[in-house]
């Protein structure tokens, strides 16, 4: 088993953040997406399931089962694609009104690495760590076209 974790900061409240997050309509066709279903369940409820298509680096499906989700805290949730299961845990914390950090936690089981020709679980890594910066990219965009409070 391989694991991995970081943190991304974001010039952005944490609301807004954790809304931009688990809005699949926002990532749709974005980025390192092509399509993105809920397949089963209601969106964001634990057994729920999305169906997410990449296409880089990888074109492939990945099948995702929401595990936990707490508003405005955390996401668990297992991804099963290419042979390996990946548990993530993303986590928000507050760090100021304009500021929020993001831990990332993945754990990775299996191995597809011989059928590649090359190790996978890299790869998973550092598109994840992509993602994340991509994500605190549009946050910050986001939250600098908001209108402040009075």
């Amino acid at each position: 088993m391989q694991s991995f974790d970081f943190q991304v900061v974001l010039n952005c409240p944490l609301e807004l953040a954790f809304a931009l997050y688990t809005d699949i309509d926002r990532w749709r066709n974005r980025h390192l997406f092509g399509d993105i279903q809920w397949a089963k369940g209601d969106p964001w409820k634990e057994g729920s399931r999305l169906r997410i298509e990449t296409t880089v680096p990888l074109r492939t499906t990945v099948d995702q089962v929401v595990q936990r989700f707490a508003p405005n805290e955390n996401v668990t949730y297992l991804s099963h694609v290419l042979g390996i299961t990946c548990e993530t845990r993303v986590t928000f914390i507050r760090v100021s009104d304009q500021q929020t950090a993001i831990n990332v936690r993945m754990e990775l089981v299996g191995r597809l690495s011989r059928s590649l020709g090359f190790a996978i679980e890299p790869l998973i890594e550092r598109t994840t760590k992509r993602f994340f910066d991509e994500f605190r990219k549009d946050c910050e965009s986001v939250a600098r076209d908001r209108p402040t409070k009075p």
